[in-house]
């Protein structure tokens, strides 16, 4: 039996970020990986609809048009982006076996199961059988760490029937080899706009239909009204409060039954609500891995669940499903585990949206819970008083900044216009280093950029905004 120190137990963002990590540490790391290395984030989620959500903006460019430009003529073909997402999730899974394999690590493929957890007190090392995918063998290996990152899937909700041909989920949009006449979007978060906003550049019709009375309902308010309104103006339908009764395969693709008794037809039917954990066939409970309420696996600040030297990272366990949070998990795994004592923070975790134009936020946004004892001060900055935003014709969207009010530290920001992930990540690196509004106003932005908004919406949270007029400076 081979015996490792550290048995990483799924591929994705946090698996093979973690099993990276530990090599670097010096230590000696067997990963297990039941699918393709990369997991959804790679393979079915974050950069398969980042090429068709570049292709997408490249297309509304061309039908739009910009100042000085007359395009009387273009085509597509929708097969060619689809072979072409393929090109770039092949390359970049086949990045991550290669620096897998130049650090030494053990890749398995299959699925795992775990028999007995370590003991360290006596230092006996935990037992896991994997169930190999080439030849369906089963092997054991020994491990004296162990760290869980299996990831989450859509949920398979039993009243729509999910055929994965005409009623789908995430995984199967990304492959269909043609774009349908019509689309109907269940549930309006981030993959329901993201992929409406995709399919509509495309010519789709798009109808999204959304329990809860505003779509993106857990970002800012101001956010979502202004997403609402663009996706609209693009003639997306949007449809809120409603409940969604049944899904059916028939008519030309599926058909949609509410609660009203209305029935929607549409060629396709994309399922965009909840993702279940991939938990269930680990052993976990039998071990003695103390679960959460929703089912998540129970960690301390530096991610080791309740039995030492078993770990857990990314959406199986608590916090947002983010693949850059799922990556940040392995790293504090991993880093504990080679004794440096790091505790995680998600006070600086951002997040984006991509719809046109993107979204992207950091920290507290107004009608969080944890700005109730807080007394802040909002700023905010137009990209339309922006000179590199002019210059590039994409003067829609804003930036929005909370600052503590008695220390001035930046707690908070939230906007949509052009390149916004970019900005708020600037914002993530000085809310990471407890930065105030002076560290932002005398960090010196090239100019013209659109970085210029961070400084400028962090000034006027205390009227101070250079480029803008705030009465507030002048009742001092």
């Amino acid at each position: 039996m081979d015996n490792f120190d550290i048995c990483v137990i799924g591929g994705g963002p946090a698996g093979y970020v973690a099993a990276l990590k530990s090599a670097l540490n010096g230590m000696k790391v067997a990963i297990i990986e039941k699918d393709k290395l990369g997991g959804t984030c790679l393979n079915r989620g974050c950069i398969p609809t980042k090429v068709l959500y570049s292709k997408a903006k490249f297309l509304s460019s061309l039908k739009s048009g910009v100042s000085g430009f007359h395009i009387n003529k273009y085509n597509y073909n929708y097969e060619d982006i689809i072979n072409y997402k393929d090109e770039v999730v092949s390359t970049l899974v086949g990045g991550v076996g290669k620096l897998l394999k130049a650090r030494n690590v053990n890749v398995f493929n299959g699925n795992a199961f775990i028999i007995s957890a370590p003991v360290k007190k006596n230092n006996i090392a935990a037992v896991i059988k994997i169930k190999e995918n080439n030849d369906n063998s089963e092997i054991e290996i020994a491990a004296s760490n162990i760290i869980i990152a299996t990831g989450s899937s859509p949920a398979m909700i039993p009243a729509f029937h999910i055929d994965h041909a005409h009623i789908i989920t995430s995984d199967e949009i990304l492959n269909i080899k043609s774009v349908p006449e019509d689309i109907a979007i269940i549930g309006a978060g981030v993959i329901g706009c993201e992929f409406a906003n995709i399919f509509n550049e495309f010519n789709s019709k798009v109808i999204m239909l959304e329990l809860l009375p505003s779509i993106l309902s857990t970002e800012d308010k101001e956010i979502s009204k202004f997403t609402h309104k663009i996706l609209t103006s693009k003639n997306i339908e949007i449809r809120t409060s409603v409940e969604v009764a049944d899904i059916s395969a028939g008519g030309r693709g599926a058909v949609v039954s509410l609660k009203t008794g209305e029935n929607i037809e549409a060629e396709k039917v994309l399922v965009s609500i909840g993702r279940n954990l991939n938990t269930g066939s680990l052993g976990l409970k039998e071990i003695g891995v103390e679960l959460d309420v929703k089912g998540k696996i129970k960690t301390d600040a530096h991610n080791e669940t309740n039995i030492p030297g078993i770990y857990a990272c990314g959406d199986v366990i608590d916090g947002p499903m983010l693949a850059h949070k799922a990556s940040y998990d392995g790293v504090i795994a991993s880093e504990n585990i080679a004794g440096r004592k790091i505790e995680k923070n998600y006070s600086a975790l951002p997040w984006s949206i991509y719809v046109s134009p993107p979204i992207g936020t950091v920290g507290l946004k107004e009608g969080d819970k944890g700005l109730e004892n807080v007394k802040y001060r909002v700023g905010r900055f137009s990209y339309a008083a922006n000179g590199m935003a002019l210059a590039m014709e994409e003067k829609e969207g804003f930036l929005k900044v909370l600052t503590e009010e008695e220390t001035g530290r930046i707690i908070g920001a939230t906007g949509i216009g052009a390149d916004m992930p970019e900005l708020v990540a600037e914002i993530t690196a000085i809310m990471h280093f407890n930065g105030t509004i002076n560290d932002a106003e005398f960090t010196i932005h090239s100019h013209p950029t659109l970085s210029e908004i961070v400084p400028e919406a962090v000034l006027d949270s205390i009227g101070e905004a250079i480029h803008k007029y705030n009465p507030r400076m002048f009742k001092k």
